[in-house]
């Protein structure tokens, strides 16, 4: 599938994989033998969309991205209305009135708390999805002109997470019902490369080398069971020591590393145990 022809996200994702999705794709397993998709860390959810996997399951621990795919699910047009609303309305007051009202509905899944969460995430700075200790989102204004998904690419969206089942869990919740020959693709927030990286912060707790232990054991027993596992992650002495023993590829990406819109070149990791 070329690339300019793959399904792209709805949604502005610090930590998207769409620059990567070319190597994710030259990675995938044998389609033939897969028998049901998972992807636990869901996020832009940009592999599920450059694919066409009809027996999936899509999980993410951030409650307000899992709503906005199920509103989406449900009613792309509603949520297409509302953000045209938005963009109406915007201006840099406005931004804050509505980052109030969302944190104030911060337990919320309806329609307006998903048009809400996908317009912050559209005008903030850098494209960040970062909250502080109490949950609350917190990122300060970015774009005044924001590029908002049509309502075509809403109903596209929609059509393709028909029959598609969308949770908010942790990742580790998969196992119990995870079988041999299915897939699972891990894209866990990366390790911290500087003491400035990784300004964003998706939920309370950061993923800590602690969680990154965790997940290569967890991603062992994926392995174990007889499952496809894919995991991008960063090329840094942590990783390459966790997963030492599986088919690594390194691949070159450009990076934001600081919450001054810095940009490197440098190295990531394909991992995989096929």
């Amino acid at each position: 599938m070329q690339q300019e022809n793959i399904l792209r996200p709805f949604i502005r994702w610090a930590g998207g994989k769409q620059t990567l999705i070319k190597h994710l794709q030259a990675n995938l397993p044998d389609k033939t033998l897969v028998k049901r998709y998972w992807e636990p860390f869901l996020g832009a959810g940009s592999l599920f969309f450059a694919n066409d996997f009809k027996k999936a399951e899509l999980s993410d621990v951030n409650s307000q991205l899992i709503n906005s795919y199920n509103q989406i699910k449900k009613d792309p047009k509603a949520v297409y209305d509302l953000l045209q609303f938005f963009k109406d309305n915007f201006n840099t007051s406005y931004y804050y009135q509505l980052r109030l009202l969302y944190n104030n509905q911060i337990d919320e899944c309806s329609v307006e708390q998903a048009a809400r969460f996908i317009f912050l995430v559209h005008t903030c700075f850098n494209g960040i999805y970062r909250v502080n200790a109490k949950g609350h989102y917190n990122v300060p204004i970015g774009k005044m002109n924001p590029s908002l998904p049509s309502y075509e690419h809403l109903v596209t969206i929609s059509k393709k997470l028909k029959g598609i089942k969308i949770v908010n869990r942790s990742y580790a919740d998969i196992l119990i019902a995870v079988k041999e020959k299915d897939f699972i693709y891990l894209d866990p927030p990366y390790p911290k490369l500087d003491d400035k990286d990784q300004f964003q912060q998706y939920t309370p707790d950061k993923f800590s080398q602690k969680h990154q232990i965790e997940l290569a054991e967890f991603a062992n027993k994926l392995r174990a069971i007889g499952c496809f596992v894919m995991i991008s992650n960063s090329k840094v002495p942590l990783i390459e020591e966790l997963y030492k023993d599986w088919i690594i590829e390194e691949v070159p990406v450009i990076r934001y590393v600081s919450c001054k819109k810095e940009r490197i070149k440098l190295q990531e990791l394909i991992i995989k145990n096929y």
